[in-house]
């Protein structure tokens, strides 16, 4: 029998059917070339590693599973290959490949649903409507998701869900079943996939919010929900703080230095928010923000979700209740600083951004529900927290340091919107202008 890599679609085909596919992240830019870094022969299929030279100079990796055959055919619809993905990864099991090897990590979710491991004949159903990851459903009891663009080290995605899951009693993530990950003949790791536990009859936060705004009696509906998805905000947050033992978790004082750096990053992120809409600057008094988020100084910064808003949440209706989902943050910035510890509130920050975002460009709602669904979800989170370290000690600083990264966020968006949605500019200009006047001192 042929060598599934031996059967491999040429580098050439690949450069050209990549750019068709809804995960690859430069379909903007040309592939000037394709070389396979690695392949990794698993079941009927082979993982390749393909390294994609862009015009322009830069270099970006993804894995492409492939059914072997010559063709390019996506491994992720097959049953069989999933079933040796799930193999490999309860057996904590390895694939060799030309230049390193594929590993399967378990973790504590695995073995609390499947006590006796996965069943033969689990069935696998992919996923549509993705954009930078695939995910496909194993049977009806996980997840797994595959990272297409990938960066040397641990994914947050799995550090993040495998510390909740075996080192915290926080239950409204979905559990950690394992990942799966490449390490090549140097040590260096790559995560690959996450399995985790699927959720069963949750719906997308995002679309339910809006679906709910429609009715005629859904906005109280909606702001209760938001009430008690503050109050599971904060509890992440406290799970995040609880290990004071694991560098990777522990804890830290923020220090002038983090301020300094943070006010840089919130500048750099205005100028990028400028160049992309010239014209219409909006002026920050940059003393303004410093000051905002001086109380930080001697507080603690933690790790934190990094991508937090509505579309990152999956509401329950049989209990009322949410899972947080999608811990990789923005997949957009480097992997090492999507792992560094942060200021918590800036996921408060990114949920405001969020609940905006609902009231802008769903059905209008009533005129009190932006005001009525933010102080519902602030006044859960600070329950949760109460007078936690990781958040300002007063009410004012509180404000200030939101208001500082709903203002980052705002121009982050203003950015997106620009090359994506320029018909949607307007929602974060607003939040913009509400944010800076928050920080100037006037309500």
């Amino acid at each position: 029998m042929t060598h599934p890599r031996r059967s491999l679609p040429r580098p050439a085909a690949i450069a050209e059917w990549l750019p068709r596919q809804r995960w690859f992240g430069a379909k903007s830019r040309r592939i000037r070339g394709v070389t396979f870094a690695d392949a990794v022969s698993l079941g009927p299929g082979v993982v390749v590693l393909a390294d994609v030279e862009l015009d322009g100079g830069g270099r970006e990796r993804y894995a492409v599973p492939l059914i072997a055959g010559g063709g390019i055919d996506d491994a992720l619809g097959d049953v069989e290959f999933c079933r040796a993905l799930l193999d490999l990864l309860a057996r904590a099991g390895t694939a060799a490949g030309d230049r390193g090897e594929i590993r399967g990590v378990p973790a504590a979710g695995l073995a609390e649903r499947w006590p006796s491991g996965p069943p033969a004949e689990v069935t696998a159903r992919r996923i549509g409507g993705e954009q930078s990851n695939t995910s496909v459903v194993l049977g009806d009891a996980f997840v797994l998701k595959q990272f297409r663009r990938l960066s040397e080290g641990i994914n947050p995605e799995a550090e993040i869900t495998r510390f909740l899951t075996e080192r915290t009693a926080f239950r409204n993530t979905p559990r950690l079943a394992g990942h799966l990950e490449y390490r090549d003949a140097r040590g260096g790791t790559t995560t690959l996939a996450v399995v985790q536990a699927l959720v069963p009859d949750a719906v997308d936060g995002w679309q339910w919010m809006l679906a709910r705004l429609r009715e005629p009696d859904g906005a109280g509906a909606t702001v209760r929900a938001l009430g008690r998805l503050g109050e599971r905000t904060g509890e992440l947050h406290q799970a995040l703080a609880s290990d004071t033992t694991d560098p990777a978790f522990a804890p830290e004082p923020i220090t002038k230095g983090d301020v300094a750096a943070w006010t840089d990053a919130v500048a750099a992120q205005l100028a990028a928010a400028r160049a992309a809409v010239p014209g219409e600057g909006v002026a920050v008094d940059l003393d303004a923000l410093r000051a905002g988020l001086a109380p930080l100084i001697g507080r603690e910064k933690i790790r934190h979700h990094g991508d937090f808003h509505l579309g990152q949440t999956l509401y329950r209706p049989a209990d009322g209740d949410w899972t947080i989902i999608d811990f990789e943050g923005e997949p957009v910035r480097p992997l090492d600083e999507r792992r560094r510890k942060h200021v918590a509130l800036r996921d408060v920050a990114g949920m405001l951004r969020s609940i905006d975002y609902a009231a802008a460009s769903g059905p209008a709602p009533a005129a009190a529900w932006p005001a009525d669904a933010t102080r519902a979800f602030l006044e859960g989170y600070r329950a949760a927290v109460a007078a936690a370290p990781f958040v300002p000690s007063s009410d004012e600083a509180f404000r200030d340091v939101v208001a500082a990264f709903e203002l980052e966020k705002a121009a982050y968006e203003i950015v997106y919107e620009a090359n994506n949605r320029p018909d949607w500019i307007e929602i974060p200009r607003r939040g913009l202008l509400t944010a800076a006047a928050r920080l100037a001192g006037r309500r």
